[in-house]
């Protein structure tokens, strides 16, 4: 305790301008933001701990608010959730009993803060377990970001084994490249676009340039991986 008392004590020293360089730095980490929208009480809710420099000391907080925006209010409550809006990603994970229900694919309507939105991430629905009306939601749902133009899809997600989706046990994720055999991942990639492709008409076969067209995002498979708090200090 002593030592974590003289650090703290040397960081109050240091010069202004290195205080808020390393401020600064805290708040250009990443990170993977599980939003959960309960459409009975319409409220946004996170199992995503809020950036600890919104909390330290009043300088910390000063610089983190700066770059993090309170997002995801609804009509009945203010926002309350703090993002990055260039950095961080919207992590939006399978609802338990209705899959991708119209909730999911009207949340940006439902939900403020959609068109500041860089980076999504949907679970991958393993076609065994799929609801009817998923394919069309999600495709909808992606389409509602105007500024993504690249869509995470989740594997190994408990909702891809057909259980409940579980928040993160430590509440901090990461996505990383998929631990399976490369060609296994291409073949499930190719076979989620025909999906796409024939259910919805959407083609994420190539880049449509044509004037009018809707522009697809790209999509890529991740891994969702827990990381344990201890082993981020």
């Amino acid at each position: 305790m002593a030592g974590q008392e003289g650090y703290f004590h040397l960081f109050s020293s240091l010069p202004a301008e290195i205080r808020l360089e390393i401020w600064q730095y805290t708040c250009c980490q990443p990170r993977v933001v599980e939003v959960y929208y309960d459409a009975a009480q319409d409220i946004c809710t996170t199992s995503t701990p809020q950036p600890a420099a919104l909390h330290v000391c009043t300088e910390s907080r000063r610089e983190a608010s700066r770059v993090y925006k309170p997002l995801f209010g609804t009509i009945s409550y203010a926002a309350n959730i703090y993002f990055h809006p260039d950095l961080d990603t919207l992590y939006i994970p399978r609802p338990t009993y209705m899959g991708y229900d119209d909730n999911a694919r009207d949340f940006t309507q439902l939900v403020t803060g959609a068109a500041d939105i860089s980076n999504l991430a949907l679970d991958h629905v393993n076609p065994a377990i799929r609801k009817p009306w998923e394919t069309y939601n999600k495709y909808a749902l992606m389409q509602s970001f105007p500024r993504v133009s690249e869509v995470y899809l989740v594997l190994d997600s408990n909702s891809e084994n057909g259980v409940e989706n579980d928040r993160a046990k430590h509440g901090f994720l990461r996505l990383a490249e998929p631990a399976r055999d490369s060609s296994e991942v291409c073949k499930l990639l190719q076979d989620i676009k025909m999906s796409f492709a024939y259910e919805v008409g959407a083609d994420f076969g190539f880049d449509d340039k044509t004037e009018g067209a809707p522009q697809q995002p790209a999509l890529v498979l991740k891994s969702r991986v827990e990381t344990d708090y201890l082993r981020l200090l």
